[in-house]
């Protein structure tokens, strides 16, 4: 099994794991005895757009693998940023859960 493979197939698992997150808090958000407070709704924001620019990224790979692969790499890059800086007392867990994954992927696919 070549990087590439196995780069594909890691990554199709670690956007499903977030895609299914995405769902669950814009599903959860219905819910009206949550109250979220402005940071928190720009921080999903940000983290969306994020998640979108990975998988935007991963699918672009099928096609222009380069192109692809460094969307997903710099994407992996911000990621890990915004969870560093986002993230309370834990930031390492943070990164490592969510940025470093990408970037597993992103040099794998490269």
């Amino acid at each position: 099994m070549t990087r590439n493979k196995i780069g594909k197939i890691l990554g199709f698992i670690v956007i499903s794991f977030w895609v299914f997150i995405l769902l669950g808090h814009i599903f959860g958000a219905a819910n009206e005895h949550l109250q979220f407070t402005e940071t928190a709704i720009m921080e999903g924001v940000i983290l969306t757009l994020l998640i979108f620019t990975e998988i935007v990224g991963f699918l672009l790979n099928f096609k222009y693998k380069r192109l692809g692969a460094t969307i997903v790499i710099i994407g992996a890059l911000f990621l890990c940023v915004f969870a560093g800086i986002t993230a309370g007392h834990n930031k390492l867990l943070a990164i490592s859960v969510s940025g470093l994954p990408f970037l597993i992927v992103g040099i794998l696919i490269f």
